[in-house]
C-alpha cells in the first residue's frame, strides 16, 4: 500500500495589510508551497496558488522580500510593524466558510496520530482556528447576526470525532483503495508521480467548506476530513505485531440528532448511516510490496422509509408515524440501489426491532420494511435478491436462558458466508488444506490460481430503530466471525472460530464499545445505553446504575440540546446558507424542506417503479459498480479506452493490474533474468514504487528531525494492546487461549491479616473497568496468606511464592517446610554468588570480569558533548546487508552445500 499523494503538511499564515501569505510544506521542510489570499475584499473570497515549489532558500528570499516591499512603501515612513508578521501556524486547512459579512479561514491548529494503516498516519483533529480574512475597516461589527452565526458554526466540535489523512484515502474502503491503486499503477507505470484519489462525497464532511477552492487550488492543499470513529489495537503474537483497526465513516447526506432525523429522504439517504470497516494488517512486514492486509465492511442505517418520531410530547419514547404512504417503495428502491453499487451483491439485511407488542410501535417498521424488500425483490433476477432475516433481540434477550450472542452468531455465520472479507495477500499452503467446511464456504470471490488474493462482495446490514445500542451489540458479533477468518487468513491462528473469554476479544470488544459510544454520541447525545456485556448478562448490578445515568443524559439531550446541534450541522454542510432579509437557522420551525427537494421545490429525478435497479449495474455484479468504472482523467494513452475495465477483466483481475501487490509472489519482485527488481523497491526512475515517496512515509512516520522521547509518542500511549487484557497465564500466553473466571470473593481466615507484598505493605488489588464489571465484584477484595504468615513480613525470597498466585489462575497452595528449606537454600546460593568477595581466579569473578568487558566497537570520541561514527568491519556490513536483502525480498534459496549440511543434520535428529 504505497503513499498515494503528497500533501502540505505544515502551514504557517503570514500577515500583511492586504494578503495572508500560506508558506506550506512537507514534514522535512524540504518543499514549500505558497497560497495568496486577498484581504482587499469584503464580501468575495480570492485565493491565488501560484503552483510553483520553492526550496528553503527560495521561501526565505521570498518572504524577506515580501517583508522588505510592504514595510518601505511610496509616501509613507518606515515602519517596523507594517512588514510582514506571522499570525499562526497549523496542519492544514479546512476550508472557507461565510455568513453574512466576510470569509472565515479554518485551520487545523493540533493533532494526533490516531492510527496507522501500511505506514499511511491517521490524523485525528484536536483544535481549530477561524480566521477572519477581511481587513479590520471592512468588518461591520454592529451585525449581531454575523457573531451568532459564528457561534453556531462553532458548536460542531471539530476537536471530538473528525479524522483527516495526507496519504490515506480514509472515506473508502480498503478494499477499494487497493484496487483503485493497482489500476492507476498498471496505467502510470511510466510515470513516477504520485497516484491521484477521489475521495466519496458522502463522508467529506468539509466538503461545502473547501466548494470555493477546490477547481482553484492544486490538490496538496485540500484536506479532506471525515467524522465519525477511528481507533486501532495491538496483538503481540510471539513478537508479530498485528495491528486491528477500526474505522466508522458517518454519512453526511442526511446527518442530524436522534428524533429530528428519523427513515430516509427523498433521494434514498438515510439517517444515522455509518460504514465500518475493520482491517487486520500484519506490521512484521515493513516493505510497502510485501504488506499483508485483510478488510470486512458493514452498514448500519436507519429503515429506509419515510417514518418520524415527534418529541415535542416529553415522552421518553415517542411514537412512531409512517409520514408519507410510499406504494411503489421509491425511497427503499434508491437507497439499496445505492447499496449495490457501492459494495456490490448479495445485501444482507439484519432487523433487530421488535416483531410483536401490545401496542404497534416498532413493529410498524418492521411490517412495512418487509412489503418493501418483497417488492423490490420482485423485479431482480432471483440470484441478487435482498436477503432479509429478522431477530427480535429485545423479546429474545428478556429469557433467563437465552443467550444473545450465540443467537447472533449464527445469523453472522450465514451473513458471513454470503459477503466473505478481502484479503490483499495469497492464501497459505495450510490454509488451502483446512478441511472445515465453514472455510470453504465463505463468500466473495475467493482465492484463484493466478490471483493471489480475495474479494468481499456484498455488505450486512444491521439496523433497529436508532441503530445504537442493538446494532453496535450485532456489528460486534459479525465483526466478530469476520476477524476469525482476518487472523486465519494472515497465518495468526490454527482455527478460524474465536472464543469470547479470551484476551484478545476482550481487546476488540473494547474497540466496538468505544464505536457504539461515540456514534451513539454524535446521534443520540449519550453513550450507549445497552453495551455488548449487557446482552451478555454479565454484571448486571455494575452496568445498571451506569445504563440508568446514559437513559436519563439521552434524554436530556434529545428534548434540549437537539435542535441547536441539528441547527449547527445544517449551517456547517451547506444545507442553510445564511442570507440577509432571510429567517435565521435558529428561528426555523422545521428543516424538513433543507433536506428533501420535493419539498424545496426541486423536480424530483424520473424513475421506473418495476426498473429500480440501475441497468449500468448488471455489468460489474457481483463485484460493486464503484471499484469499476473510474477512469484516468488525465487523457493518458493507456488508459483511455473504456474496454480497460471490461466486466470480464474486473472479475478475473489479470495480473498486470494486480502487479506489485503486497503478495505478488517471487516472479513479481523479480526481472527477467531471476534477479531481484531493486528499483521497484529502493526507487528507480520507473514505476510508482519510487524511493522518494517511500523516504517521504518513512519521514512522516520517525520524523526524525525532531528530538522527543519513547514516552512523548503519543502514538504508543493511544494504541491498546492485548497486554493490558492478559491475566498472565503462565501455562499460555496466547491472547486466543480462553481464561478461566476469577473467583468472586475468597473467605478470609479467621485472625489473618492482610496479604503480605513485597514492600512489606498490604496491597489493595485494583481491577480494571473490565474485570470488575465481568464479575460484579468489589475492586478491593483482599486475598489472605495461610496461616502461620506474619502480615508485616518483607523478605521477597517468602513473599514470592505467595503473591504468584495474585493474577495467575493456578489454585496455588504452600509449599511445605521442606520445599521452602530448599528454596531458601537455592536463593542463599544466588545472593552469595553475585557478592564480590571471591578470589580473582574463582568462575564468579571471571563473569563478572567477562560482563563488565568494554564493548569492541567503540567510538573514538564518546562524550555528552561530541561523539564520532564507530567503525564497522565488512564483515559485519555484509551481515547487515544480506540482512536487509531477506526483509526486502524473502529468504533465499539454500546453497548445495546448506542443503547437505542439513540433509546429514537431520538424519542424525
Amino acid at each position: 500500500l504505497n503513499p498515494v499523494s503528497s500533501k502540505v503538511q505544515r502551514i504557517a499564515i503570514y500577515e500583511t495589510k492586504t494578503r495572508f501569505y500560506l508558506i506550506g510544506s512537507n514534514n522535512t521542510e524540504t518543499v514549500f508551497r505558497v497560497l495568496k489570499v486577498d484581504r482587499t475584499e469584503p464580501r468575495e473570497l480570492v485565493v491565488i496558488d501560484d503552483k510553483i515549489k520553492y526550496t528553503q532558500r527560495q521561501i526565505r528570499s521570498l518572504l524577506t522580500m515580501i517583508d522588505s516591499g510592504n514595510k518601505q512603501q511610496p509616501g509613507r515612513t518606515y515602519s517596523k510593524s507594517a512588514g510582514l508578521q506571522k499570525t499562526s501556524s497549523g496542519f492544514g486547512i479546512l476550508g472557507f466558510v461565510r455568513f453574512l459579512e466576510g470569509y472565515y479561514m479554518i485551520l487545523i491548529t493540533k493533532k494526533t496520530c490516531a492510527a496507522l494503516i501500511g505506514g499511511h498516519a491517521i490524523h485525528k483533529v484536536e483544535d481549530t482556528q477561524m480566521i477572519y480574512i477581511p481587513q479590520d475597516g471592512h468588518r461591520n461589527k454592529n451585525n449581531p447576526l454575523e457573531a451568532k452565526y459564528a457561534q453556531v458554526f462553532q458548536n460542531v466540535d471539530l476537536s471530538s470525532s473528525f479524522y483527516f489523512s495526507y496519504s490515506y484515502d480514509i472515506t473508502h474502503p480498503l478494499q477499494y483503495n487497493m484496487r483503485t491503486q493497482r489500476f492507476w499503477e498498471s496505467c502510470q507505470r511510466s510515470k513516477a508521480r504520485a497516484i491521484p484519489w477521489s475521495p466519496c462525497a458522502r463522508f467529506v464532511w468539509n466538503e461545502y467548506l473547501l466548494e470555493r477552492i477546490k477547481h482553484s487550488v492544486s490538490d496538496e492543499w485540500i484536506i479532506v476530513t471525515m467524522q465519525g470513529f477511528i481507533s486501532q489495537a495491538n496483538i503481540s503474537v510471539y513478537g508479530r505485531p498485528i495491528y486491528i483497526s477500526i474505522i466508522a465513516r458517518r454519512s453526511k447526506e442526511y446527518a442530524g440528532c436522534r428524533f429530528l432525523k428519523r427513515g430516509a429522504n427523498d433521494q434514498g439517504y438515510v439517517a444515522n448511516e455509518v460504514e465500518t470497516e475493520q482491517i487486520v494488517h500484519d506490521a512484521s512486514h515493513l516493505a510497502h510490496n510485501t504488506g499483508r492486509f485483510t478488510s470486512f465492511v458493514q452498514v448500519r442505517g436507519s429503515v429506509p422509509l419515510y417514518w418520524s418520531q415527534d418529541p415535542s410530547g416529553m415522552t421518553p419514547k415517542p411514537p412512531i408515524a409512517i409520514d408519507k404512504v410510499d406504494p411503489y417503495s421509491s425511497v427503499a428502491g434508491l437507497h439499496f440501489n445505492n447499496l449495490f453499487e457501492r459494495y456490490g451483491t448479495p445485501v444482507f439485511v439484519l432487523n433487530l426491532v421488535k416483531k410483536r407488542e401490545r401496542r404497534p410501535r416498532e413493529s410498524i417498521l418492521s411490517d412495512n420494511l418487509q412489503i418493501a424488500l418483497n417488492y423490490l425483490n420482485q423485479f431482480i433476477p432471483p440470484e441478487l435478491h435482498i436477503q432479509y432475516f429478522h431477530f427480535d433481540m429485545a423479546r429474545y434477550s428478556r429469557s433467563k436462558d437465552s443467550d444473545v450472542l450465540d443467537r447472533l452468531g449464527q445469523i453472522a455465520e450465514k451473513a458471513f458466508a454470503e459477503t466473505g472479507f478481502f484479503h490483499a495477500g495469497a492464501e497459505l499452503l495450510c490454509n488451502q488444506h483446512y478441511r472445515d467446511p465453514c472455510y470453504k464456504r465463505i463468500g466473495g470471490i475467493g482465492y484463484r490460481p493466478g490471483h493471489p488474493y480475495r474479494l468481499q462482495t456484498g455488505v450486512v446490514r444491521v439496523n433497529c430503530v436508532d441503530c445504537l445500542d442493538r446494532t453496535n451489540t450485532a456489528q460486534f458479533v459479525v465483526g466478530k466471525r469476520a476477524l476469525g477468518f482476518q487472523l486465519f487468513a494472515l497465518g495468526v491462528v490454527d482455527d478460524p472460530i474465536l472464543e469470547l473469554d479470551t484476551d484478545c476479544m476482550r481487546m476488540f470488544e473494547g474497540l466496538y464499545e468505544g464505536h457504539g459510544d461515540i456514534i451513539a454520541l454524535q446521534y443520540g447525545g449519550s453513550q450507549l445505553v445497552h453495551r455488548i456485556r449487557t446482552y451478555r448478562k454479565l454484571s448486571q448490578w455494575t452496568i445498571h446504575s451506569r445504563d440508568i445515568m446514559s437513559t436519563i443524559s439521552r434524554y436530556y439531550s434529545n428534548t434540549f440540546n437537539d435542535h441547536d446541534k441539528q441547527c449547527a450541522i445544517n449551517v456547517f454542510l451547506g444545507k442553510y446558507k445564511p442570507q440577509p432579509m432571510q429567517t435565521p437557522a435558529w428561528e426555523l420551525l422545521t428543516d424538513y424542506y433543507l433536506h428533501h427537494l420535493e419539498a424545496a421545490g426541486l423536480p424530483p429525478a424520473g424513475r421506473s417503479y418495476t426498473a429500480w435497479l440501475s441497468q449500468h449495474l448488471y455489468t460489474s455484479i457481483p463485484l460493486p459498480y464503484q471499484e469499476d468504472v473510474e477512469l484516468p482523467s488525465d487523457g493518458s494513452d493507456s488508459c483511455s479506452s473504456p474496454d480497460v475495465l471490461s466486466p470480464a477483466l474486473t472479475l478475473a483481475m489479470s495480473p498486470q493490474l494486480g502487479a506489485g501487490s503486497p503478495a505478488d509472489g517471487a516472479l513479481s519482485r523479480c526481472d527477467s533474468t531471476g534477479k531481484p527488481d531493486d528499483s521497484r523497491v529502493f526507487g528507480g526512475k520507473t514505476g510508482l514504487r519510487s524511493g522518494t515517496y517511500l523516504k517521504h512515509t518513512f519521514l512522516d512516520h520517525y520524523q526524525p528531525w525532531e528530538l522527543s522521547g519513547f514516552e512523548d509518542y503519543e502514538f504508543c500511549h493511544s494504541m491498546l494492546t492485548t497486554l493490558q487484557f492478559v491475566h498472565s497465564d503462565r501455562a499460555s500466553p496466547s491472547p486466543f487461549v480462553v481464561r478461566k473466571k476469577i473467583k468472586k470473593h475468597m473467605t478470609p481466615q479467621a485472625g489473618v491479616g492482610p496479604r503480605p507484598t513485597v514492600a512489606g505493605s498490604p496491597a489493595m488489588h485494583s481491577s480494571g473497568s473490565g474485570s470488575s464489571s465481568d464479575d460484579g465484584a468489589d475492586s478491593s477484595d483482599e486475598e489472605f496468606p495461610p496461616e502461620g504468615v506474619t502480615a508485616g513480613h518483607s523478605d521477597p525470597r517468602e513473599a514470592a511464592p505467595l503473591i504468584c498466585g495474585e493474577r495467575h489462575e493456578l489454585e496455588l497452595s504452600y509449599p511445605n517446610s521442606a520445599d521452602f528449606q530448599q528454596y531458601m537454600r537455592y536463593a542463599d546460593q544466588f545472593l552469595s554468588a553475585v557478592v564480590p568477595k571471591q578470589p580473582m581466579d574463582s568462575p564468579f569473578a571471571l563473569l563478572k570480569e567477562s560482563l563488565w568487558r568494554t564493548p569492541s566497537v567503540r567510538p573514538l570520541v564518546d562524550t555528552s558533548y561530541e561523539t564520532s561514527q564507530p567503525t564497522v568491519s565488512m564483515s559485519a556490513y555484509d551481515t547487515y546487508v544480506a540482512a536487509i536483502d531477506v526483509a526486502t525480498h524473502g529468504a533465499m534459496y539454500p546453497t548445495p552445500e546448506e542443503y547437505h549440511v542439513y540433509k546429514a543434520f537431520c538424519e542424525v535428529a
